[in-house]
């Protein structure tokens, strides 16, 4: 997706509004970036581009927007088919707008507090400027884009934003919570070498984990406690209380028959386990909005390959009511 024309200021790029047609309906699309051509490690011989940081905002043409869906999701040029997730499709018809975000780092984790804070500066920004109503907004995303939601949430529903800003909700799609149960899944992954998608990620993901907190769970368990969104091994689950008050989701397809035959891997593998303790804890905590959302054959890629570990688990339509309908 190419705009019609660029403003250089500085070293900020800034992608002017335009029109373009989402789906039946036609949508402002505003991106704002600023440039990155920096390198991301991942292991000692691993490192990849980082993308523009910044925003693309994509609003109803006409009138003021009800909600805002935020997404954390790595990507700004989203409004083309090969877009797996589409949720501004449905969005736009609603009359509510869909912003996605990005710290240049494709996958980010959230480790340190500049991080937040750079995302919580593009996220007022697009409110301040297009007058995003900021009591109705809803954090969500997929795998790792679904942790930062729930992280960014925790980080907003702790007073820590620059702006005041707090979420009316969060949603995780298949998220992985726990990084101690992560870490574990993920090294068991990389030595059986049983499929070699999933040994690859593993290598990157406990490479950068144990790089960061120097070691692994077993030598710095508390560290990677602290850094989980959820904590089964914290008294009510750790982070997660902070969101005690405001409504969860937590979308999930437990197929473990797919991840024995196609993984080699079990219930202590998948996110699932993550998603229910984490619902479960909020529960036990008096929140009567957070929700277990299981799915059954659901789960496929845009090129119609089975994989429950996808998006399509996730009623587009269905998640923008819920978040329209939240008192």
């Amino acid at each position: 997706m190419r705009p019609p024309f660029i403003i250089t200021l500085f070293s900020t790029i800034v992608f002017c509004a335009c029109v373009r047609q989402v789906g039946t309906q036609r949508a402002i699309v505003v991106q704002y970036a600023e440039p990155r051509t920096g390198m991301t490690l991942l292991t000692d011989s691993l490192s990849i581009p980082e993308e523009d940081a910044g925003y693309t905002l994509i609003l109803p043409e006409k009138g003021a927007p009800k909600a805002v869906v935020v997404l954390f999701n790595s990507g700004r040029d989203t409004t083309d088919a090969s877009d797996e997730m589409r949720l501004y499709v449905e969005a736009v018809k609603k009359q509510v707008a869909v912003i996605y975000l990005t710290s240049g780092n494709r996958f980010e984790f959230l480790f340190d507090e500049a991080s937040y804070l750079q995302l919580d500066g593009y996220l007022h920004k697009a409110i301040s400027e297009h007058g995003l109503p900021a009591d109705r907004m809803l954090f969500t995303g997929m795998s790792l884009a679904g942790t930062r939601a729930v992280k960014m949430g925790i980080w907003c529903m702790q007073g820590k934003s620059a702006h005041n800003i707090r979420p009316k909700a969060v949603a995780a799609c298949d998220a992985p919570l726990d990084f101690v149960r992560f870490w574990k899944a993920q090294d068991r992954s990389k030595r059986l070498q049983y499929n070699q998608v999933g040994a690859n990620e593993a290598a990157w993901v406990t490479a950068v984990l144990e790089r960061h907190f120097s070691g692994t769970p077993n030598d710095q368990p508390e560290a990677y406690q602290q850094f989980s969104p959820f904590s089964h091994d914290l008294d009510k689950g750790g982070n997660v209380q902070a969101l005690q008050n405001i409504a969860f989701r937590a979308y999930t397809e437990p197929d473990v028959q797919w991840w024995m035959e196609n993984r080699g891997n079990d219930y202590y593998s998948m996110n699932a386990i993550d998603a229910a303790g984490a619902v479960n804890e909020l529960r036990l905590a008096g929140n009567k909005n957070a929700a277990l959302m299981l799915s059954t054959n659901k789960g496929y890629r845009p090129d119609g390959s089975r994989h429950p570990h996808s998006w399509s688990i996730v009623d587009n339509g269905a998640l923008v009511d819920w978040l329209l309908g939240l008192e």
